[in-house]
């Protein structure tokens, strides 16, 4: 494979498969070989001719399945269910169709039918308790709905069975992440990596997770060896390079680009190697070096506009608006119609303080182009920081009626109920963000933040608590102060005490942080800390805009009346 001799490598799996009629599993390798070394088709003939060779008996009944993939991958979905279904209905139970089941159910999961997805996973585990397939689904399930521990113990007896799986330790890592456990998640993505080989998905994975927790080195570590077990692999390589140019390791990032360079790419992915070549010219400080590379990417490309838009991004940096603008022109005067384009110039109409000429462009793209929410963000964004706060929620309910689905369109509304009050309706917004992807920290934050600010009942609290406790170790003030709030609010008053005072810390300015913060000293009985923070919260509120925080400031003030009563004379 590495030598790229497909045909002895063909071989080699052909003659491990043996006869059409034998096991399964090394003619099911040689399937997922043929559709990587020569493509769909190719995989698909093989299984054409081992289900002819298998007539009706199991061993056919797993191809067809398998061929069913294939058709769901190509965007058959509904061909691809009816199949598999066929194919259960008429099969016998044993490990093979509990297989199969397995395969439907993920179908059913993506396409959104988890409902019937739930119902064939539980079938298959009253049959067989520990499969391990079932026990992967329903243990990501169990993550999902915020069941971490239920998760766990899914996984664990997954991994008992089947110890080497990198899958099952992903999803380990996953649960453990959910439940705020970050040290037992990164062992889990290590151990991943370890007994798939270093292998490029797992590598990565475990990258990105080891940079998230600012251990910038060992992640290095980490992409080396994936490199050295793929060394051609453009993810692993463009990882690389990106992390060097992050650390200002220009030989390095050089090295790994060229190589990136090198290899047979698609268009779109020459282009990304092009904007690194220009991101480490730039980051030496050889400007000139890196507009003249985009340039000739610009002339000689047909994916010019990545191109385009960085030269124009790096005339802006420098000042230089008016260059800019005149760049642009050129290139919209060659292709006028340019979605990115476009968008870029009405943003820098925008900065040149056009902001008339910018609405204008954002508005005619809306119109021309209802299914796209970039230019309603940009337009928001812009009556937003104008003042204009009627005709933004105005450009925004138009966007959301085109676009009910928008998550981005979903999140701006939910900012803007919150700002008018209108917290249910916000809670509402953010739950069906959530419910779609629940992986969000961002939004788990924001919608555990709300409840437990609004709402007192026990199972609010409890829910808020579930949802927020992937935040308890991350060392994001916002986060901290989400968290801490909560513990206060289920009387967890040491460990709120370690969370509200480092994000009182990294968010000095912000109100209610120094809010939540007295109110856990005043329960914790030290007075003097508690009257510090009021009367801190009283100064800031006096700077700023004290609207949406009126319940607090009486708080405030009805605190430090009673503590400054009872406080001891001096």
């Amino acid at each position: 494979m590495v030598q790229k001799d497909y045909d002895g490598a063909e071989g080699f799996l052909r003659k491990l498969a043996g006869d059409l009629t034998g096991p399964v599993e090394a003619h099911l390798t040689l399937v997922q070989f043929l559709k990587v070394a020569r493509g769909t088709d190719a995989a698909r003939a093989e299984l054409d001719g081992l289900i002819a060779a298998n007539g009706s008996n199991a061993n056919a009944q797993l191809y067809g399945a398998m061929r069913a993939t294939f058709d769901f991958d190509a965007g058959k979905t509904t061909v691809a269910i009816t199949a598999i279904q066929d194919i259960v209905k008429a099969a016998e139970p044993s490990d093979q169709t509990r297989r199969i089941k397995s395969m439907l159910a993920r179908m059913q999961d993506a396409t959104g039918n988890r409902v019937g997805a739930r119902a064939l996973v539980e079938e298959i585990l009253a049959e067989d308790p520990n499969n391990v397939d079932a026990l992967k689904l329903r243990g990501g399930w169990f993550t999902a709905d915020d069941k971490p521990g239920d998760a766990i113990v899914d996984l664990r007896a997954a991994l008992d069975q089947s110890p080497r799986d990198p899958e099952i330790l992903t999803l380990m890592a996953d649960a453990y992440e959910r439940d705020g456990s970050l040290d037992l998640a990164g062992e889990q993505l290590a151990r991943a990596v370890e007994v798939s080989g270093a292998a490029a998905d797992e590598s990565l994975r475990y990258a990105k997770f080891l940079l998230r927790q600012g251990s910038p080195h060992v992640a290095e570590t980490v992409l080396a060896n994936a490199r050295q077990v793929s060394p051609a692999n453009p993810a692993i390589l463009s990882a690389l390079a990106q992390f060097y140019i992050g650390q200002s390791e220009w030989p390095q990032a050089q090295e790994a680009t060229d190589v990136l360079q090198n290899l047979d790419l698609p268009d779109n992915a020459k282009a990304g190697v092009q904007a690194l070549k220009a991101a480490i010219m730039a980051g030496q400080n050889r400007v000139d070096d890196s507009v003249a590379l985009l340039q000739n990417e610009v002339d000689t490309s047909d994916q010019a506009t990545a191109a385009v838009a960085m030269i124009v991004r790096t005339k802006i940096k420098e000042g230089k608006l008016d260059e800019a603008r005149t760049y642009l022109d050129g290139a919209l005067a060659k292709t006028p119609d340019d979605k990115g384009l476009r968008l870029l110039s009405a943003s820098l109409d925008a900065q040149m303080g056009k902001t008339d000429a910018a609405e204008t462009t954002y508005r005619a793209m809306i119109a021309a182009d209802p299914t796209s929410d970039i230019p309603v963000r940009q337009l928001y964004t812009q009556l937003i920081a104008l003042g204009k706060v009627g005709p933004a929620t105005a450009v925004l309910d138009a966007g959301l009626t085109a676009l009910p689905k928008s998550p981005d369109l979903r999140w701006i509304k939910a900012g803007e109920l919150e700002r008018d009050g209108k917290i249910d309706d916000a809670i509402a917004v953010y739950e069906g963000l959530y419910a779609e992807d629940s992986s969000n920290t961002v939004v788990a934050n924001n919608l555990a933040s709300l409840i437990t600010a609004h709402h007192d009942d026990d199972a609010s609290l409890a829910r808020a608590e579930a949802i927020a406790r992937r935040l308890r170790e991350l060392d994001v003030p916002a986060f901290q102060d989400t968290y801490g709030w909560i513990a206060f609010r289920r009387g967890n008053l040491d460990e709120a005490l370690s969370h509200l005072e480092p994000a009182a810390k990294g968010l000095p300015n912000d109100v209610l942080t120094q809010f939540h913060l007295g109110m856990l000293y005043d329960k914790m009985g030290r007075s003097a800390d508690a009257v510090r923070q009021f009367e801190l919260v009283q100064t800031l509120t006096a700077k700023g805009d004290p609207s949406g925080i009126q319940q607090q400031l009486e708080i405030t003030k009805q605190a430090l009346d009673r503590l400054k009563a009872t406080a001891p004379a001096p």
